[in-house]
């Protein structure tokens, strides 16, 4: 019985340990960049490249901090798609192709929205 105890504190504080780090960290950190590849969109569209690259460098620098902490706490495979489409984007933006830095762009928001998903506390996501 003492084992039960014990067992089920630990698992109390790894689910409290959880639901910390997810509304403390991720999902603040997804709604933020939603919001701001949204307005990244915007930009696109209006063809005002010279601020979507200097905002680029500003979301590229924030993901490499935010990567830092998620690391340890988010799927190796969601940070490693999402490194990957920054990479895409700022290749489009920088070659100035309106269409692609649009639908790479649209990728990223979705792939914010899966790590949101996936790392929210959940029964489906605990077992």
């Amino acid at each position: 019985m003492r084992m039960v105890v014990i067992s089920l504190t630990i698992l109390l504080v790894l689910m409290a340990i959880w639901t910390w780090v997810h509304f403390t960290s991720i999902d603040p950190m997804t709604e933020y960049y939603r919001e701001e590849l949204t307005g990244l969109g915007d930009l696109i569209d209006a063809g005002d490249w010279d601020s979507v690259e200097s905002n680029m460098v500003n979301y590229y620098e924030e993901w490499q901090d935010t990567r830092e902490l998620w690391i340890y706490f988010v799927n190796q495979d969601d940070i490693d798609n999402i490194d990957a489409s920054m990479e895409k984007l700022k290749s489009f933006v920088g070659n100035r192709d309106k269409v692609m830095a649009q639908a790479e762009l649209e990728h990223l928001k979705v792939l914010f929205v899966v790590i949101k998903e996936n790392e929210c506390v959940t029964l489906d996501n605990i077992f």
